[in-house]
Order: C-alpha cells, then structure tokens, then sequence
C-alpha cells in the first residue's frame, strides 16, 4: 500500500507531465499551422493538382497567388505538405518531394544520388553547379534545403561539397520525385507534370 506522501507525489509528477505534454502538443500545433498566405499557396496547389495531370510544385504555387519567393516560405509550407499526405493524392501517388523542391534542387539531387549510385566521388560544388546548371551560389543554396528536407546530410568525410545522400534516397526507384516538366499554357498559366 502507498503511503499518503507517496501518493501526493505520484500525483503531482503525473499532473506535471500531462501539462507539459498538453503545452507540447499546443506548441507543435501552432508552428505546424500555416500563416493565411502559407494558407493559400496550399488552396491554390489542392484545387490545381490533378487537372491536365498537374503536379505542381510549392514555388509556381506561390508565383501564381502572388506570394513572395523565400526558402523559408517554401520550406513552412514543404513540411507542412510533407506531414499531411491527407491533403490531396498527389502528394500521397508522387511524393512531397516533388510537390517542395525547385527545379534546380531536384537536377542538385540527382546529381548527388547518380555520382552516389555510380561510385563516383562526391562532386565538388562547381561540378554540381555546372550538372544543374546554377551558380554555384544557387548550387550551394540548394544544397542547404537539401539537408533541411533530410534528403541530404553532411559528412565531414566526404569528399567534394562535403554532402551525401540521405540512403534512402540512393536506392529509391524509380525516383520519379526527382522528375519533373514545368508546362506553360497559351494562357498562362504554369504548372509541373511528371
């Protein structure tokens, strides 16, 4: 039998934790939700997906509701589709991979995960520049997303840029995410096919 103190404390203990655990889920709830403009870009890219076979991505979303280009933009809104796979079938049948990343961080990707497959050396920056057709600076840039989707991570061992690919990645097939065709009608309106 527990004594009256024990008791107390038990109770307090197990108060303390569902209140921690009550203010965590608050806390998490709020950065997982999205500002009205995040909001948007996700409206327009749920009501665009699957017409004419459109996958459209994250920044000819925001180009199209007017939304200004930033990585963190990007990358709020990324994660967000990345953890609600619910919101459309697109997302669940091609992957967030397509959906968030830029054209120049899909052909940086590719480069990584062909030189990795094919037991080359890790390319050096201006070698992943010049197979994606970047700047370097955009080059290094890309990188950077790379590691914050997980795709990528750092490894001081690494040769070259000093990255490698996440495994995952190397032995995924057919790695369509990393795939895509941007189309632009007559009237203007842009969207990504895979």
């Amino acid at each position: 039998m527990l004594k009256n103190g024990r008791v107390k404390r038990l109770l307090w203990a197990a108060s303390c934790m569902l209140a921690l655990f009550a203010f965590g889920t608050e806390a998490a709830d709020k950065k997982s939700k999205l500002n009205p403009q995040e909001q948007k870009v996700i409206d327009y890219l749920t009501s665009e997906w699957g017409k004419d076979y459109s996958v459209t991505s994250v920044d000819i979303a925001m180009d199209a509701v007017g939304v200004k280009q930033s990585d963190e933009t990007r990358f709020r809104i990324g994660s967000y589709i990345k953890a609600h796979p619910e919101i459309h079938e697109v997302v669940r049948r091609w992957g967030w991979v397509t959906l968030v990343l830029t054209p120049d961080e899909k052909l940086i990707a590719r480069t990584l995960i062909n030189a990795e497959r094919e037991g080359k050396p890790v390319p050096t920056l201006s070698e992943v520049a010049k197979a994606a057709g970047v700047s370097e600076a955009n080059a290094r840039r890309g990188l950077v997303m790379l590691e914050r989707y997980e795709i990528t991570m750092r490894d001081k061992s690494a040769s070259g840029i000093g990255y490698k690919v996440i495994p995952r990645y190397v032995k995924w097939e057919p790695r369509l995410d990393f795939l895509f065709h941007t189309v632009t009608l007559e009237s203007g309106r842009r969207f990504n096919t895979n």
